[in-house]
């Protein structure tokens, strides 16, 4: 399958769920996430901020806050993305995209440490943790510089294809989990 061909497919399927289904597929795919030894030991996270029926992180963002985690999100500048701190959800600002994200003056991850872990959103993936995104290279480029990130790419059930065409700059996430399984 061509990476436009899962695109499509996938979401398409994303825009039918209602929020009920969002909240309760999010929260097992989390739930799975905070078990990971890599999840336990991370510092610093750097996670997407959900919108469009994506995996909610949301309440993720709450409870690494709650943990004493740092965490951080992604802010768009030109063809690159960089990522800053996130003290609170209520603090978000509609951001590239209309993505939110933090505000311009949030502190910013200059390099991020030996124990950082990111989750990573797609468009669609398969089960040899191939990703299809939304074709801006965007995580490629920060992951080609920033290669000792634990990488969980999370999506529900129906965003695991059989096969997504790769290309030589994609950067696999190290781990997908859906609600029923983890690749």
């Amino acid at each position: 399958m061509t990476k436009q061909e899962a695109r499509k497919y996938a979401g398409s399927r994303r825009k039918s769920l209602d929020e009920g289904q969002v909240r309760q597929y999010s929260r097992e795919i989390f739930s799975r996430l905070k078990a990971l030894p890599e999840f336990s030991a991370a510092d610093e996270i750097l996670t997407y901020v959900s919108c469009r029926n994506e995996v909610d992180t949301y309440e993720f963002i709450g409870d690494c806050l709650s943990l004493g985690k740092k965490v951080y999100s992604p802010k768009v500048i030109g063809k690159n993305m960089i990522f800053l701190r996130i003290f609170s959800v209520s603090g978000l600002v509609p951001g590239a995209f209309g993505i939110p994200e933090p505000p311009s003056e949030s502190e910013r991850l200059i390099s991020p440490g030996k124990n950082a872990f990111m989750v990573m959103p797609g468009l669609a993936f398969d089960k040899k943790r191939r990703r299809a995104g939304y074709g801006g290279g965007f995580y490629d480029r920060f992951l080609a510089e920033n290669t000792e990130i634990y990488k969980a790419a999370v999506g529900y059930d129906f965003q695991i294809v059989e096969s997504i065409d790769a290309e030589a700059f994609d950067i696999c996430p190290d781990i997908i989990i859906t609600p029923s399984a983890v690749y």
